[in-house]
C-alpha cells in the first residue's frame, strides 16, 4: 500500500488489476445517487420507506454478483465504481445498466 496525496492505493501486480471509473466519474455518480435518496427521502417517501427490505438488498446483490462489471475483491461496480453493500440498501438506488 503507498500513499498518493491524501490517497491510499493498493498495489498489485498487473495480472490482478482492477479498472474502476475515474474520481471525477465516481464523484458524479455519488453526487446523483445522493440527490435522489435525499429528493425520495423529503418528498415522496415516509422514513420508513427510505431503505431496501433484505430481501431485495439480496436480490439486487445476487444479480451483481453474475455481472460482469462486479469485483469481488472489493465487492464494488466496475461500471459505476459505487459499494454496493451500501449502494442496495436505499430503494431509490439503480443499477448503472439497468439489471435492477
Amino acid at each position: 500500500m503507498q500513499q498518493v496525496g491524501f490517497i491510499w492505493q493498493i498495489t498489485m501486480d498487473d495480472n490482478n488489476k482492477e479498472e474502476f471509473p475515474t474520481i471525477k466519474e465516481q464523484g458524479k455518480s455519488l453526487a446523483k445517487f445522493t440527490f435522489e435518496v435525499v429528493k425520495d427521502g423529503v418528498f415522496n417517501l415516509s422514513p420508513g420507506e427510505v431503505f431496501a427490505s433484505d430481501e431485495l438488498k439480496k436480490e439486487r446483490l445476487d444479480i451483481c454478483k453474475k455481472c460482469e462489471y462486479y469485483s469481488m475483491r472489493h465487492n464494488r461496480c466496475k461500471h459505476c465504481g459505487c459499494w454496493l453493500e451500501h449502494k442496495v440498501k436505499f430503494k431509490v438506488s439503480e443499477c448503472p445498466i439497468y439489471k435492477w
